[in-house]
């Protein structure tokens, strides 16, 4: 499945049975899934907290 562009930073949570990815997109990059369910956010913290409610686990940053 692929996900429309925009011109500004947009959020995706994609999830199926027992997989869950976060992307993050700058608007001009085409997003494209396997997974049967795609949610769109233009807020960075509510992505975020939808993606933990369905299970993803974020890295903590190597930088710090």
């Amino acid at each position: 499945m692929t996900m429309e562009t925009s011109s500004s930073k947009i959020w995706y949570v994609c999830h199926g049975p027992e997989v869950v990815h976060f992307v993050e997109s700058d608007g001009d990059s085409v997003v494209t899934t396997g997974q049967p369910n795609f949610e769109k956010f233009t807020d960075e913290e509510v992505a975020k907290a939808r993606a933990i409610e369905l299970g993803y686990v974020f890295e903590e940053d190597e930088e710090e």
